[in-house]
């Protein structure tokens, strides 16, 4: 039999299932299909219909007499056909032939009637006419009323002569169970001309980069989470809080896909099912070419599956070999920066949104050594808030290395902390202290209760007294823990200096690295000395797609931000943190 499978013509056996038709289909596993019955099942159905012209469209609604029949029957032979006069009683369309008989009365028809018409009495010319003012006439056929035009009635005058009817096609607002469903049984077994939807297609808006690399982080895995329903639209709200900027906006029509850049739902990705007017908060990222059937009937807690053009270019994780194999595939060229050798790890990489990168452009990847991107472990279970923080400021959140910044390092500190920002750790609650003691590895975040909120440190020695960041255990929310060498990080590392992180892979074994000695105690005049060093300042978080763009990478940055730390530091010259009761 014959199926319609994302929108092309497919044979299957007589009694296939569900699962036949869709081999070799774009589908992730457990996502929703759309079912939907076949076309002509429908148009026994409905009483209204579409007639698409170059100009525009307008709407018929047939009536209960037996000519809406005839209308039903003709409608593969009145497409391709054209206008063939306007006047100012009537439009008439045609022709083509029927088996209407001939009457020579006359009859009264009002403004916008649709009735048929036999050319010189003939049933072999018959003509589809729109009255566009009350009159009476003789047309060759006993009434030949059919429906009337309900919408779109301005077009009829606007309509000239010669113009093809290029489609006519039921209008189904919203189909019933019966017609269209959505389904994850593979099993089920299919009827001839079902139309069959298992993917989410969206061509990308180059005018919003920033909010379809949004939409692309959130579809990275060719996944969609329908997280909110309503009669407008279908949502997803997984990724709410980035830092977005104003892009495109226009009017939100009907299968267009927007991102909300301002507000308390900012990130929100919307797949509209409705028109809705233009509003400055919805930046528009780009259309649905194809499954819009599946987005109308996917509910509330399911997934899709969606494929965007384009898709992501993205290169850090890959090996610098990877990388170029991957971008040549693309029609990209690719500049090797740092180590180049093919087994490098690309950690970053420019530009970064995918809109910003042309055809034929050139990428340039930054290699490190694999052993030079630590691998920590984050605990969203007991410190969700601040594992989501961290991603963000680390850029994890987006790709699959990060970036920190140290701010200080001190090979007589049993700690080393790093750059955080003080603004967005204003709402860091506290949550998950650590325990009876703070062990060699365990990272931490100072949270809101500390004047150094924000600050995200390692501990190096074990400490019953005090966290990752130098807090006690009130202003510490430990996060999780650092699996990898500490002393391979830590070498050659300094103040403004940049580290790669990435998250422990599912399954993956780190193996424990044993502990350096203890080393010997240093005196209160060494530690306010290591102290005056250490003054904490505010920082933004590491540039990326979600804070107004790609700029210039971390590594770049960082040397120009390491000076000028420096002379900030020697004006302060504050008072030694050494001072300061209970705080290390």
């Amino acid at each position: 039999m014959l199926l319609k499978v994302n929108g092309r013509d497919k044979q299957v056996g007589a009694e296939a299932r569900l699962s036949e038709a869709i081999a070799g289909e774009p589908y992730t596993p457990g996502a929703v299909i759309a079912v939907t019955r076949s076309t002509s099942s429908i148009q026994k159905e409905t009483s209204e219909f579409e007639v698409v012209l170059s100009k525009g469209s307008f709407v018929i609604r047939l009536n209960d007499s037996r000519f809406a029949e005839v209308w039903r029957n003709s409608i593969g032979q009145i497409v391709g056909s054209n206008v063939r006069w306007q006047s100012l009683k009537v439009m008439a369309m045609g022709s083509f032939p029927t088996d209407l008989e001939v009457d020579r009365e006359r009859y009264r028809y009002s403004k916008y009637d649709c009735y048929f018409s036999l050319g010189g009495f003939d049933n072999r010319t018959t003509y589809v006419m729109i009255s566009k003012i009350d009159h009476q006439g003789s047309y060759g056929t006993k009434d030949g009323r059919f429906g009337r035009v309900t919408r779109g009635r301005h077009l009829i005058k606007e309509i000239d002569e010669g113009e093809v009817i290029k489609d006519i096609r039921p209008v189904v607002l919203e189909l019933s169970e019966r017609d269209a469903f959505a389904t994850t049984d593979l099993d089920l077994r299919l009827e001839e001309g079902m139309a069959v939807d298992t993917y989410v297609h969206v061509d990308l808006d180059p005018r919003s980069p920033i909010s379809c690399e949004q939409l692309l982080v959130i579809a990275g895995e060719q996944r969609l989470d329908i997280t909110d329903r309503t009669f407008t639209y279908s949502a997803n709200s997984k990724r709410m809080d980035v830092s977005l900027v104003h892009e495109r906006v226009a009017v939100r029509e009907e299968g267009d896909v927007t991102v909300r850049s301002e507000g308390s739902f900012a990130g929100r990705v919307y797949f509209y099912r409705r028109r809705r007017q233009l509003s400055p908060f919805h930046n528009h990222a780009g259309r649905v070419t194809l499954g819009q059937e599946l987005l109308r009937l996917a509910p509330q807690g399911a997934f899709v599956t969606i494929l965007t053009t384009p898709s992501r270019i993205m290169t850090v994780g890959m090996t610098q070999g990877e990388a170029g194999k991957f971008l040549e595939s693309r029609g990209l060229r690719q500049k090797r920066t740092g180590l180049s050798n093919d087994d490098a790890v690309v950690a970053e990489q420019e530009p970064e949104l995918t809109m910003e990168i042309r055809p034929g452009d050139e990428v340039e990847t930054f290699g490190v050594r694999a052993d030079k991107i630590s691998v920590w472990e984050l605990d969203d279970v007991h410190s969700p808030r601040t594992a989501h923080y961290v991603r963000k400021m680390t850029g994890l959140d987006h790709k699959p290395v990060g970036t920190m910044k140290v701010f200080f390092a001190h090979p007589e500190m049993p700690m080393i902390t790093f750059f955080g920002n003080a603004k967005e750790a204003s709402v860091l609650l506290p949550e998950n202290p650590f325990g009876d003691e703070s062990p060699r590895g365990q990272a931490a975040v100072t949270n809101m209760s500390r004047p150094n909120r924000g600050t995200i440190g390692i501990r190096l020695e074990s400490s019953s007294e005090f966290g990752p960041t130098g807090e006690e255990r009130y202003g510490s929310n430990a996060f999780g823990n650092v699996l990898s060498d500490l002393n391979l990080m830590l070498k050659d590392l300094h103040d403004g200096d940049i580290i790669y992180l990435r998250e422990r892979k599912e399954g993956e074994e780190i193996k424990p690295v044993t502990a350096p000695a203890p080393k010997a105690a240093i005196d209160l005049d060494e530690i306010a000395e290591i102290a005056r060093q250490a003054e904490f300042a505010q920082h933004a978080p590491p540039p990326g797609p979600f804070q107004g763009g790609s700029g210039e990478s971390a590594r770049k940055k960082a040397g120009a931000e390491k000076g000028t730390a420096k002379k900030e530091t020697a004006k302060k010259e504050g008072r030694p943190r050494a001072k300061r009761p209970k705080q290390e």
